[in-house]
């Protein structure tokens, strides 16, 4: 867990706090309001301030939202029932985020919901959707392409946003200031990738995979049917895991042509082997790092099994590593990522400009690592530090996504269109 020096203080857990704070972050994309957050908040509290009761509050809240979006789309005012139904959205989506197990019925349901109000809600914006299904190996990605107008089709800079490892591929949008790179005259695209949710709801045997440019590279192709992108002006732009994943394809994939990353995450497992000892300095802070890299499988797991029976936010992080990489226990996790998710040997193989982010809360040991790999960078590159008294220090940005958006489109339409 991210040290975030702005807490809203709300819960007990810092997770929670993390939680509501960026369920409010989309306030001002129309997709959440403060009284409707604190209503689920109390919620959540009078229940015991458990993975049950958030899962709970928010599905409550979600489901009054609607039917206030349903009242106000009966009386035909249907600028208001859009933002209602962007505002259940995001209420859905972030009770289906705490479901556990996931991938249950229960996760899929709400999934479900979500993307029936997000659908709706979009139907009723300002600006243009539409829903795409991107060809890749045997199946297809789940996402959504954005435009200032539906009929425009001119070609215009293109971004991808590429999310992490527990987000969903449409909340991209929101994360990644849609509304304003619209404004600023570029074309979005969001997607699920194997091991994120719309792709794992859809077939639960498509887990993460550390080759992204093979990922990538089909949404790349899809973007190349279409009139309205300039293949010559394509950037990406990835946030949490995406800060592993969007450079790995970058050394590869020689159609991208700029790319932005919030949180640089050059070595996946001693990422998580920094997480550990952090987190649970009580049983990993005495072993050195070469004999946790010694382990067995089943060594593993006796080292995070105790955690999990203690912690809940352990158990539920736990579950969301088993479900989106396909294994059943950490021990077979930390093994699976051990030795091939490392692009500290790529960072020379990225040829166009690069533009860094890093929020102070990502804690000390990730802004190093960040930085190591910046140095290696020999492209055309900038590293940027958001702080707390900019109100910008959580994980990703995600308590101000407006400032991020001010920072990433200004560059893009520097090395992509002027």
């Amino acid at each position: 867990m991210k040290q975030m020096q702005l807490r809203l203080n709300i819960f007990k857990s810092e997770i929670f706090d993390a939680g509501i704070s960026r369920t409010m972050g989309y306030i001002p994309f129309s997709a959440a309001s403060v009284g409707e957050c604190f209503y689920a908040a109390e919620i959540i509290k009078k229940h015991g301030e458990t993975f049950k009761s958030w899962v709970s509050g928010w599905e409550a809240t979600a489901i009054l939202t609607e039917e206030l979006a349903v009242g106000l789309e009966k009386a035909s005012s249907l600028v208001a029932a859009g933002r209602a139904y962007l505002r259940a959205w995001n209420y859905y989506r972030a009770a289906e985020f705490a479901v556990m197990p996931q991938g249950s019925q229960e996760q899929a349901g709400l999934y479900r919901d979500s993307i029936r109000c997000l659908d709706l809600g979009l139907k009723y914006a300002p600006y243009h959707s539409e829903k795409a299904a991107i060809p890749y190996e045997n199946t297809s990605l789940p996402g959504y392409f954005f435009k200032a107008s539906g009929q425009d089709e001119t070609p215009r800079a293109t971004i991808i946003l590429n999310g992490g490892g527990d987000g969903a591929g449409e909340e991209m949008f929101f994360i990644g200031g849609g509304p304003l790179a619209l404004n600023y005259g570029f074309n979005l695209l969001v997607f699920h990738g194997p091991g994120q949710r719309g792709a794992l709801h859809q077939d639960a045997n498509l887990c993460f995979r550390h080759d992204w440019e093979n990922v990538l590279g089909p949404v790349i192709d899809y973007c190349q049917t279409r009139k309205d992108v300039d293949m010559d002006r394509l950037g990406v732009y990835g946030v949490s895991l995406g800060g592993f994943l969007v450079p790995r394809a970058a050394a590869f994939e020689k159609r991208i042509k700029a790319v932005a990353v919030n949180a640089i995450l050059p070595n996946y497992y001693k990422h998580w082997i920094d997480e550990a000892v952090e987190q649970v300095p009580g049983i990993f802070s005495g072993i050195v790092a070469s004999r946790l890299d010694a382990l067995s499988e089943s060594g593993w797991n006796k080292l995070t099994e105790p955690v999990a029976k203690k912690r809940e936010d352990a158990r539920f992080v736990f579950s969301l590593m088993y479900w989106t990489n396909h294994v059943t226990s950490m021990g077979e996790f930390y093994k699976k990522i051990q030795n091939s998710w490392d692009i500290m040997p790529l960072a020379r193989d990225i040829r166009v400009p690069f533009l860094s982010l890093q929020s102070e809360g990502e804690g000390q040991n990730a802004s190093r690592a960040a930085e190591s790999f910046f140095e290696a960078l020999t492209c055309e590159k900038k590293h940027i530090v958001f702080k707390m008294e900019n109100g910008a220090d959580q994980h990703c940005t995600l308590n101000n996504l407006e400032y991020v958006a001010d920072v990433i489109y200004p560059w893009f339409l520097r090395v992509l269109v002027s």
